[in-house]
């Protein structure tokens, strides 16, 4: 089978020190319609693998391929429009647009472009994506905020939004780094729905993530950094069961029972 994304060798250093990649270089691939996650202790390197495989950091060393494109030194926007979409830990929005408008802004509108504003058929594509947008709120919980300023809203809901604003996109691969930080249950178990759905429709899916009893039910396999380096990958099961793992990234047997519960 074909890698949707393949990371082999890659290195980054900050002020002379390597912080991704070890002595080795960091190597792993993701199949195409996976659902990965991505785990390791704090300050293991997570989100500056994020930003690697989304352009907002270079490595020194080794390459990145994304659906056969090689996208190591490409920048955000191109390997944005290859199909590869992520959020962040802080949620990047337009607070003075309201909830739909953000999202709606951020998509691909077939309506902009120039044969369809002869026609006048923009108007069409922009209520279908109007559509579209209303219902993956309802899916978030975010329908009663749909013409609400993003301004007004709460950081878990924010959070809501920032994924919402990439399922409108139709990624190949969503990076998600986060998601469920500051959000309460009810919403943590409809963006939980949301990603199940997605997934199932075939949209290959990496997750950083704190809490590992929302991210153990959804993941097929798991990856486990620290201090940047590829620990341990594999099923959930595997990674349960890994005394390395679970020293490393919780280091204490309260912690460690916990974590395999």
């Amino acid at each position: 089978m074909k890698k949707l994304l393949q990371v082999s060798n890659v290195t980054k250093q900050f002020g002379g020190l390597r912080a991704i990649g070890g002595y080795n270089g960091l190597s792993f691939d993701v199949d195409p319609g996976s659902f990965t996650g991505l785990i390791g202790p704090n300050g293991s390197g997570k989100s500056t693998i994020f930003n690697l495989l989304s352009g907002f950091l270079k490595p020194n060393s080794g390459s990145i391929v994304f659906d056969g494109n090689d996208i190591t030194t490409a920048p955000p926007e191109a390997i944005s429009e290859r199909g590869l979409a992520r959020t962040f830990q802080t949620p990047r929005t337009f607070s003075s647009l309201t909830v739909i408008d953000n999202v709606i802004v951020g998509a691909d509108n077939p309506g902009e472009r120039l044969r369809f504003s002869w026609t006048g058929k923009w108007r069409n594509q922009e209520a279908e994506l109007k559509h579209e947008a209303v219902e993956i709120f309802g899916r978030v919980g975010l329908s009663h905020r749909v013409n609400d300023r993003v301004g007004d809203l709460s950081g878990g809901e924010l959070r809501m939004l920032e994924v919402a604003r990439q399922m409108i996109r139709k990624p190949k691969l969503i990076l998600l780094d986060e998601p469920t930080a500051g959000v309460d249950p009810k919403l943590q178990q409809n963006l939980a729905d949301l990603l199940i759905a997605i997934h199932r429709k075939g949209t290959t899916i990496i997750v950083v993530e704190h809490n590992l009893h929302f991210l153990l039910d959804l993941v097929d396999n798991l990856l486990v950094i620290n201090r940047g380096e590829l620990l341990a990958k594999g099923s959930p099961e595997e990674i349960r069961s890994n005394p390395e793992v679970v020293s490393a990234y919780l280091g204490g047997q309260d912690a460690a029972q916990s974590y395999k519960n």
